[in-house]
């Protein structure tokens, strides 16, 4: 009952991962799974042992095939997961398990992969899919979300022939540093996409201030000054609910 998209920029070199899910605080699946080094995706049962060894495969020179047979091999229950590996040159790949719950799949072209589990149907990663690749001149992190929004406009995650709710989303984008350079979750949420959209448009303004003050402090005013001198009163206000 999950959603999710990998996918790189090939003018930025930027490499991301963006998951929506009724299941609760699925982005803490995400930690240690994005690198300089590529993308390592492991949901529908999620195993949080493929993020490290994935990444030490990466790390190794491994291809994105050689690394998703690696782990398929290592799983005993990889009929039960969808795992997904993505190397920063945007070579993606899936297994989608045989015996994965609801309608399951995946698709892969150049710079993404969208896969998910328990969906509507193939036409909600059909509209993730054409999203992501709708305007390669957007950031990586927008596209990403986007395409999170269009897989829940198609209809999403269903069960029992009723829409099961997004409750939990996250957005991760590794640039050339080994800290990621976007890094955004929503735990619990009646609708977590809306809120994950929310969230990235109140701290979008931010991000250069606390790049700037990471980099040299002392040239940086103050937090609320700098609020005070650079977001809008409706801004100002949202951020302060």
């Amino acid at each position: 009952m999950t959603y999710t998209v990998i996918g790189r920029c090939p003018r930025t070199h930027q490499i991301g991962v963006a998951v929506a899910t009724y299941s609760v605080a699925f982005g803490s699946f995400t930690q240690g799974a994005h690198s300089a080094y590529g993308v390592v995706m492991s949901q529908a049962n999620g195993r949080r042992r493929n993020a490290p060894l994935g990444q030490s495969l990466l790390r190794q020179g491994l291809t994105s095939k050689s690394v998703l047979a690696a782990l398929v091999q290592d799983d005993v229950h990889e009929s039960l997961r969808q795992i997904a590996v993505m190397t920063r040159d945007g070579l993606g790949v899936v297994h989608t398990g045989s015996r994965v719950t609801g309608w399951a799949g995946d698709k892969t072209g150049t710079d993404y992969t969208v896969f998910g589990n328990v969906l509507a149907g193939e036409h909600v990663l059909n509209a993730m899919e054409a999203k992501f690749n709708e305007d390669a001149t957007w950031p990586l992190v927008e596209r990403l979300i986007s395409t999170l929004e269009s897989g829940r406009d198609a209809g999403g995650q269903t069960a029992n022939d009723r829409h099961l709710p997004e409750r939990s989303a996250c957005v991760v984008v590794m640039d050339r540093e080994s800290y990621a350079a976007w890094d955004l979750r929503v735990d619990m949420h009646g609708t977590a996409v809306e809120e994950l959209r929310r969230i990235y448009n109140l701290y979008k303004p931010y991000q250069p201030y606390y790049e700037a003050r990471e980099i040299d402090p002392t040239s940086c005013p103050t937090q609320l000054a700098w609020e005070r001198e650079s977001l809008s009163g409706a801004h100002l206000q949202e951020t302060l609910k």
